[in-house]
């Protein structure tokens, strides 16, 4: 009688150190994969949106279905990562709600743990289920910042590439327009104003 006891005041333990330990593990593991990704993201985003547009001008770009590409996988991978940060918290919810049921089974009747037992295998079976959705948008949310990356790359290579192979005469004719727009209007500014 004396061992029962002892065995169970150690399953006990060991229920209460597996779920503390359950949710740190989680939550390092996870957050750490997906901070790195948000930031990497984030950066790539910012970046290209505030520099992208000084080493290639986008009205002359060729291929903008190819910068737009890339910042929708950028933002859809940005997205993805801050829904699996709201989903990973629930799961760790549900963890915690597990051991608990596990610490109530220890202490159960031999009637009752019947019942809890049946509680603590459905919510195993949803917690592996979520598991394995986390996994799955982990994966997908690194492989929309990988196409994002290289969508951008190659917006930047091809528009450059095609930038430096302008004949002279098509840059300073492209240039004189520009110059022509401007003055026309400040003069239809100019006209305006005199009226």
């Amino acid at each position: 009688m004396n061992v029962n006891a002892t065995e169970s005041n150690a399953e006990q333990d060991e229920c209460k150190n597996e779920k503390g330990n359950a949710f740190d593990t989680l939550n390092k593991d996870q957050a750490e994969y997906d901070k790195q990704l948000l930031a990497l993201s984030a950066a790539f985003l910012g970046v290209s949106l505030a520099f992208v547009k000084d080493v290639v001008p986008l009205k002359d770009a060729a291929h903008l279905w190819v910068f737009d590409t890339a910042i929708c996988s950028l933002l859809a991978c940005v997205c993805l990562v801050l829904g699996t940060f709201q989903y990973s918290i629930h799961g760790h919810f549900r963890l915690v709600e597990y051991w608990e049921l596990k610490e109530k089974w220890l202490q159960a009747t031999e009637d009752a743990k019947m019942e809890i037992n049946g509680q603590i295998n459905k919510l195993w079976t949803w917690l592996n289920h979520k598991a394995d959705r986390i996994k799955l948008a982990n994966r997908a949310s690194g492989v929309l910042f990988v196409v994002g990356a290289i969508f951008l790359v190659i917006f930047v290579i091809m528009n450059v590439h095609r930038e430096a192979n302008l004949a002279p005469v098509t840059r300073e004719q492209s240039t004189k327009q520009a110059i022509l727009s401007d003055s026309n209007k400040k003069d239809t500014c100019n006209a305006i104003t005199v009226h």
